[in-house]
């Protein structure tokens, strides 16, 4: 059996290098999604408890992206936006990646499969940047 949540997020991210509008420092409200199962129910009929799969991803995606800008570690804006954002550098995501749709939810994926329970597999994250535009990732997917 499987269970779902969602999630939204906001922040703020650029695609250094793209030709189009997403060349230019933006905003998304995104919105995650995660998925989970178990090969059987426990105790209380349930695959996990929502309240503990909600902390889990609060844990290990929201309190890092919500309110943040997620840049590529080599975006010349880093240094820019640290030095501005002094006060708060957690706020301030560099990643190794380009902050594309593909490349959140990759992450997002790999930092939830890392916290699960044992016993909880992790089936699917997506993570959509607005309505019709969005990514999805399922177990066994590269």
């Amino acid at each position: 059996m499987r269970l779902t949540s969602e999630f939204t997020f906001d922040a703020a991210h650029r695609i250094l290098g793209h030709s189009g509008k997403c060349a230019y420092l933006h905003g998304h409200t995104y919105r995650l999604t995660v998925t989970v199962s178990a090969g059987a129910l426990d105790a209380l009929g349930m695959v996990m408890d929502f309240d503990d799969l909600r902390a889990l991803v609060k844990k290990a995606i929201l309190d890092r992206w919500d309110h943040a800008t997620l840049l590529s570690r080599g975006d010349p804006l880093v240094p820019a936006i640290a030095s501005v954002q002094a006060d708060a550098p957690e706020r301030l995501i560099a990643l190794d990646a380009p902050p594309t749709a593909e490349q959140l939810t990759r992450l997002a994926f790999a930092a939830i499969r890392e916290s699960l329970p044992v016993g909880i597999t992790l089936e699917r994250v997506a993570v959509w940047e607005g309505p019709g535009s969005g990514r999805a990732l399922c177990r066994g997917e590269a």
